[in-house]
């Protein structure tokens, strides 16, 4: 795992790197244990805000940071925070989540350099990135790493088109041997030596990966299936909108309806429902929610994911509710 991640990451004894995450999360381990492994330095954060990570930036001046999109985009957000904060870093890498445009453009406007994409998992390490000595696909979680194979596969199993959409498998020595006391829960991911992420994904004729969504959490609205990520991308771009969560809602005509989680920034004018919902439109089309709610706060994960489960189970207790 270590050897494939210093490879596609081309880490070396001579970087400093801050794994901006936890460490029982694969960024976090990943990373720190890749550095350890060539002879270089791993700065452990005690917590993923701007009062820990700021002054690490400015004393450690790391080369390589990994963070979770959302805890970066509160980091480059936060009031202080300056372009010289991350000037020794060569690598900026961010992962875990789908990596929204806002924040692209708004850690491009500060710092003059490209969040880069990745993709890993804890059964089998950082599968794909974009390659630091090489392009970097803007919204591409990259190419496949080192010791790692792909394999795009169809609901019949078979392997899809170049730009068609599929469920990916990995193979590599690097996999888990299971799951701890589930032989079950392994046995549903294991097949003649793949692994099935349950992530859907698409590669493009130069190799590039493109993330597409989570199998179990694809909304399937009239025949159609939609990506939360894309819709939250969409949302995210209005100014006022400082986190969105997009899930499906059961509906007897359609399936699943669109149903969106929105916490808005503070000190700008607020919109209204419809209005999000018409900006999105505008974005992504017949994708965009049925409806919106407004939050005060975005619940997340143990890792600062939006807990899109929390969602699903604040959506069902509303339509039990409504029923």
């Amino acid at each position: 795992m270590t050897a494939s991640a210093a490879a596609a990451f081309e880490i070396t004894a001579a970087d400093t790197v801050l794994p901006g995450s936890s460490c029982t999360h694969i960024g976090g381990f990943g990373f720190s244990l890749t550095a350890l492994s060539v002879g270089g330095r791993a700065v452990i954060a005690r917590t993923f805000d701007h009062a820990e990570i700021g002054p690490l930036l400015r004393q450690i001046r790391p080369t390589v940071l990994s963070m979770l999109p959302t805890a970066l985009l509160h980091l480059i957000r936060e009031e202080g925070t300056t372009a010289d904060d991350f000037s020794s870093l060569r690598l900026c890498r961010s992962g875990g989540d789908k990596v929204p445009e806002e924040l692209e453009k708004e850690f491009r406007a500060l710092t003059g350099h490209l969040v880069s994409e990745g993709y890993g998992l804890t059964e089998t390490g950082l599968a794909a990135r974009n390659p630091p000595s090489g392009f970097d696909k803007i919204g591409s979680i990259g190419m496949v790493s080192p010791g790692f194979t792909v394999s795009i596969r169809g609901g019949d199993g078979a392997e899809q088109a170049v730009g068609e959409e599929g469920r990916v498998w990995l193979k590599t020595r690097s996999e888990t041997v299971g799951y701890w006391n589930d032989p079950k829960a392994t046995a549903e991911v294991e097949r003649d030596g793949w692994f099935d992420t349950g992530d859907v994904m698409k590669i493009d004729a130069d190799g590039y990966l493109w993330f597409c969504g989570r199998q179990k959490q694809i909304i399937v609205h009239d025949g159609s299936n939609i990506s939360p990520q894309e819709v939250e991308d969409a949302l995210l771009d209005h100014p006022a909108v400082e986190s969105a969560g997009v899930v499906g809602v059961h509906d007897l005509l359609h399936g699943e309806n669109v149903r969106a989680y929105v916490v808005l920034k503070p000190d700008v004018p607020r919109p209204t429902a419809a209005e999000l919902i018409q900006f999105a439109r505008g974005h992504v089309g017949y994708k965009a929610p049925e409806e919106i709610v407004f939050l005060d706060a975005m619940p997340v994960n143990a890792t600062g994911k939006v807990d899109r489960t929390a969602l699903k189970k604040l959506a069902a207790a509303d339509h039990a509710h409504v029923l």
